[in-house]
Parts: structure tokens; C-alpha cells; sequence
């Protein structure tokens, strides 16, 4: 069978294969646990409202609750996940805890939102991550602009990151990938996560010269690690394309810079409605991953994301 015959029906030839995933039901003896790294989860009934997404979303104005995120997990036989906070409201960090707490072996991690450089960072830090389902914070506003790196209030609560062993997301939309290698090298123990294929430009073509340098400059860097999520948003398309060829450019530019050990999978479900269905998403990576070896499969699906965000092993 053609590869691209095995895309369109993944569930089959990823069973015979013995590889990760499936179209729902019991995952297959012997087949690779996914740990998800980047869902979002809210509701938009709540009376207090929330800041994100806008109502003007057609696709993600609707609560989007575990019980919606547990139906796409037991079709595409998701082990678990870890949630990335979506509100800059510092309650929410709670509120999703607490949304959660009822099934701590699926849902086994919370990338929360904490302002950097605030008087009330510490304290907030250190109340949440009392919680050890709380690995940390994602970077993604940067308030004062082209200044924010000039404030030594905002060193002083990341390096608290790295002291207190918890990690740091980095969306890119407002940060670049020069921006981590600064903090990377600055904070040597502080583990950094880059989102969003490291904010990749997808467009079918060979990866743009400038982007692939910087790629391979802040790989150089231990500490960083890159999550493939994002595909569909990052190739700028409604509905996205389903060819794993149209990506292969700029993975295997990610692949090449960090290897097996520093990239991890997630979705940025449901952003990814945006672009196609779940289950198509996660064929694409699988597709992508299948010519490697099983140990870096291992690896990418669910070790690294353990050993990243410092959770414990996954319970089968």
C-alpha cells in the first residue's frame, strides 16, 4: 500500500504496523502511550465571562469542557494530557485545576498564566504549585514591549521558575526565537518549552533561511525543548492541509536541531477545529514519526513530556 493510501486510513495501517493511535476503542497491545501537551479547556456560560476566545469565534465561542475533550480522547486513544491555561485571569489557574480534579490520571498537568514581572508573581507561584499537577507557566503576553527583557523584576521571576523546578511555555506570537536563546542562556536551568513548531511558517515549501538559523541557534541551548503543536494554525489555512508532505519541510529542519530527546507532542486542540478534525491532526504527526525508530516514537509521544514537565509515570 501506498503511504499516502496508509494517511487515509491511518487506524489500519498504524494497528498493523504497531505503531500510535487508532480511530477510538481500546488502544492496541503494545501500542505507544500519547501524552497531549497542549489542549485548552473553558466554558463560556460562566457569569464572570472569561477574556479568550472572543464571541465573534464561530469555531471556538462554545464551552469547551473535560466531558468534550474525554470524547476526543477515547477516539483517538489519547492517554492523557497536560492543559495550557488560556486566560490571563489569575482565578482561572484555579478554576482549572478544580474543572479537572475529578480524573488526575488523564488530565495530569496544568501549564498555567502568571504575569512575569508583577509584585504578586512569587506569591501566586508558590500558592499553585503547591498543587504538583501545576508545572508551570506559558509566557505569551509581554507587557512594556521592546523593554520587557530590560526589567530585572522579570528576570527575578523566572529564574523563581527555575528554582522552584518549574518549566516555562513560550508562545512565540509575541516573543522570538532569539528572545529564548537569551533567556535560555541567561538561566541555564530553566527548562523552556518553545510552542507552535518554534512559530514556523508552513507553506508547503522549504523552510525560510533565517528561521532555520535561528532554529539551530537556541537548540544549541540544553535547556530548550520545541512542541510539535500547532500545525494546522501555523499553515495559515482553513480547512488545513492533510498531506504530511506539505509539513515535512519545516519538521524535519525541528527534528534536525533538537532530536528525539527535546521535542514533544501537542495538539492545541481546539484551535486545530480551525484546520480539520483531531484525528486528522494526529495523523499528520504520525505519519511523520513512523519512519523513526520506536524509542524516539516512545520518546516523543509521552518520555519527554514526563521528563520535561517533571510529572510521574503515566498509570496503565
Amino acid at each position: 500500500m501506498r503511504f499516502e493510501d496508509c494517511m487515509k486510513k491511518h487506524w489500519i495501517c498504524f494497528a498493523v504496523a504497531g505503531l500510535v493511535g487508532g480511530c477510538g476503542g481500546m488502544r492496541p497491545s503494545g501500542s505507544i502511550p500519547i501524552i497531549d501537551t497542549h489542549i485548552h479547556l473553558y466554558d463560556t456560560t460562566r457569569p464572570e465571562g472569561l477574556p479568550w476566545p472572543p464571541p465573534s469565534d464561530t469555531v471556538l465561542y462554545r464551552p469547551i469542557l473535560p466531558a468534550d475533550f474525554d470524547k476526543v480522547s477515547d477516539e483517538n486513544q489519547i492517554t492523557a494530557t497536560v492543559i495550557v491555561e488560556a486566560s490571563e485571569w489569575i482565578p482561572d489557574n484555579q478554576w482549572v485545576l478544580d474543572l479537572v480534579q475529578h480524573d488526575p490520571q488523564r488530565y495530569i498537568g496544568l501549564v498555567g498564566s502568571l504575569e512575569i514581572g508583577t509584585p504578586e508573581f512569587s506569591a501566586h507561584l508558590e500558592t499553585l504549585s503547591k498543587d504538583e499537577r501545576y508545572v508551570g507557566i506559558r509566557l505569551r503576553e509581554r507587557p512594556g514591549g521592546d523593554r520587557f527583557f530590560e526589567e530585572e523584576a522579570v528576570w527575578k521571576d523566572l529564574a523563581l521558575l527555575a528554582e522552584m523546578d518549574q518549566t516555562l511555555d513560550v508562545l512565540m506570537f509575541q516573543f522570538s526565537l532569539d528572545d529564548v536563546d537569551r533567556m535560555a542562556k541567561r538561566l541555564p536551568k530553566l527548562r523552556i518549552l518553545i510552542n507552535h513548531v518554534a512559530g514556523a511558517d508552513i507553506e508547503g515549501q522549504p523552510a525560510d533561511a533565517d528561521w532555520m538559523a535561528a532554529v539551530k541557534k537556541v537548540a544549541q541551548n540544553p535547556n530548550v525543548h520545541c512542541k510539535i503543536s500547532g500545525l494546522f494554525q501555523q499553515s495559515h489555512r482553513q480547512p488545513s492541509p492533510k498531506d504530511v508532505a506539505f509539513y515535512r519541510p519545516q519538521l524535519d529542519v525541528l527534528w534536525a536541531a533538537f532530536g528525539e530527546d527535546r521535542l514533544i507532542y501537542g495538539s492545541n486542540w481546539p484551535v486545530t477545529l480551525r484546520g480539520g478534525t483531531y484525528g486528522e491532526y494526529l495523523s499528520i504527526v504520525q505519519a511523520y514519526v513512523a519512519s523513526k525508530t520506536r524509542a524516539a516514537q516512545e520518546k516523543f509521544f509521552y518520555q519527554n513530556a514526563l521528563q520535561f514537565y517533571g510529572l510521574p509515570p503515566l498509570k496503565r
